[in-house]
């Protein structure tokens, strides 16, 4: 795509110099260690009560139930203070993509992904203090967070308290309906997780992403004239 190469060689003009950049705040990495281990743990918990003759990591049936319901319950605490920090903060912007981003950011960073990290070309949109996110992480992250968590947190707490939601509950069709919903997402976040962490090691280094979201600190690069 000619923006794409446009914009490689408008990089590659300039000498690049790794700079730290303090990208992610304590309370949002407190937050993404919170989110991931809920993460985990719903998913292995909810494989179990799924496939309870094949799965026995969490010993009993009821306790695998337990286990997945007090961590949802955690993971519904985790996202309102994500949604309550990032709006109080306004940092929410940085998960919002922007008129840059749709559609020719979108396209710049796939075309990236799908062959420009094997040919070592330079990340089209390095991280920076104003903008932490490449566009398709800003339109995943609209997706995941701002559309598709809530609806599996409210299908989850309609599932654990179908007495208190019975009304609702019948007019969607009923609690296998619920079900089904809760089951399709959870799958669709096991493999986002996936891909996540796939992504996660497209950094300057495999290590740099995981290093960054422990410190907090991150490697950009601070353009300067040749």
């Amino acid at each position: 795509m000619e923006e794409y190469d446009l914009l490689l060689e408008n990089v590659k003009e300039n000498k690049t110099m790794a700079e730290k950049i303090y990208l992610h705040p304590v309370l949002e990495r407190v937050w993404h260690a919170i989110h991931a281990i809920c993460i985990v743990v719903l998913i292995i918990s909810g494989a179990q009560i799924h496939w309870p003759g094949a799965i026995h990591l969490f010993g009993s049936f009821q306790t695998a139930v337990s286990v997945h319901n007090w961590f949802g319950l955690l993971l519904v605490a985790d996202f309102l203070l994500w949604l309550i920090y990032n709006l109080v903060s306004r940092r929410i912007i940085h998960y919002i993509p922007n008129k840059r981003d749709i559609p020719n950011g979108l396209i710049v960073q796939a075309k990236f992904y799908i062959c420009g990290i094997f040919k070592h070309d330079p990340h089209p949109y390095p991280p920076t203090v104003d903008e932490k996110f490449n566009p398709l992480q800003k339109m995943s992250y609209l997706m995941f967070m701002g559309l598709m968590m809530p609806i599996l947190l409210i299908s989850g707490i309609l599932y654990l308290y179908p007495l208190y939601f019975a009304d609702f509950i019948t007019s969607i069709g009923g609690l296998k309906v619920l079900a089904v919903i809760h089951f399709i997402l959870a799958i669709i976040f096991a493999a986002f997780l996936i891909a996540h962490l796939y992504l996660a090691t497209t950094g300057h280094t495999i290590q740099d992403n995981f290093i960054s979201i422990v410190t907090g600190y991150a490697d950009s690069e601070e353009e300067e004239e040749a």
